[in-house]
């Protein structure tokens, strides 16, 4: 069986002679990732500057290339080309130059074990202080209220707002991203997870509100400088195309205003009724109308890196 992992020993003399203990951020495609705003952070990040591989894991072992396969060129000699997912952790800089990791790329289909146990191996070995994952989630909440993120101080929020009761334990379908988690604070590192609240008719498109909330948490807990006026403009863009989109549809607008009035009820715990079930809108409802909107329209989803 071959190593899991190889470290670019060029960027690990760097690393050591800037003498830190630098952040991990890590988000992983596949895992849940609504508005598919750590994708996004992910292409901000990578695209904001000069980044270097660090370590490359080894996908052969990793991924199911017959569930994600990945693009062949063909030529008219035939096979011209393999392009490898990339999945690894770079060493990047923020505004201030200070450094920083990143790992990303596909969620590992097997070895989760051997996976995360790599990982720990990456974090003790460069002195990582503390690693951040993030991902958005889907929420019963509008788009026109805050749009919340869920991080370590308020992770109870999360559990009862999902499973409804104070001090309730919730069991859901696990993923590498959080044993990753996991056994991080098992062996006694610092590590905290941010997830983003996304409307759950927003949760198919790319969004960079989405992103620009979680990427502000991630820089306020990490202390990292991060750029984010990309974000912060696409956002705005965003907000003008969805307020667009209702003005222009009077029943989409209705369905606003009623969620509005239920999520305000719900956040003030008012006990003046509730509206009946069929006054409010599925998710599917809203997201059919907002894609009815979208369609034909060029969308900049997050491609997720790959290797030559």
């Amino acid at each position: 069986m071959e190593r899991l992992y190889t470290i670019n020993s060029e960027t690990a003399a760097q690393l050591g002679q800037l003498d830190v203990s630098p952040v991990l951020l890590y988000a992983l495609d596949g895992f849940v990732d609504s508005g598919i705003a750590a994708g996004l952070a992910i292409g901000d990040l990578v695209n904001q500057g000069e980044s270097r591989p660090l370590v490359s894991f080894n996908t052969d072992e990793l991924v199911d290339y017959r569930s994600r396969r990945p693009p062949m060129t063909y030529s008219e000699e035939g096979w011209s080309g393999f392009r490898r997912p990339w999945l690894g952790i770079d060493l990047m800089h923020d505004a201030d130059g200070s450094p920083f990791l990143l790992m990303y790329g596909p969620e590992p289909d097997m070895r989760w074990d051997a996976f995360t146990d790599a990982v720990i191996e990456v974090v003790e070995t460069f002195d990582v202080r503390l690693a951040v994952g993030m991902h958005g989630m889907p929420t019963a909440a509008p788009h026109t209220r805050d749009w919340k993120v869920t991080g370590p101080g308020n992770a109870g929020e999360l559990v009862r707002q999902v499973a409804g009761s104070p001090g309730a334990e919730l069991q859901m379908p696990g993923s590498a991203m959080a044993l990753t988690e996991h056994k991080l604070r098992e062996v006694g590192r610092e590590v905290q997870t941010f997830i983003v609240h996304v409307p759950h008719y927003l949760t198919q498109m790319p969004s960079p509100i989405a992103t620009a909330r979680l990427m502000e948490e991630v820089g306020a807990a990490t202390g990292l400088r991060l750029d984010l006026s990309r974000l912060v403009s696409g956002a705005t863009a965003q907000r003008e195309q969805i307020d667009r989109q209702i003005g222009e549809q009077p029943e989409l607008a209705e369905a606003i205003k009623k969620m509005e009035e239920e999520y305000d009820r719900s956040q003030s715990g008012a006990t003046g009724g509730e509206l009946p079930a069929q006054a409010l809108p599925t998710g599917e409802e809203l997201a059919a109308e907002f894609e009815r909107y979208l369609a034909g329209q060029n969308r900049d989803d997050q491609a997720w890196p790959f290797t030559d």
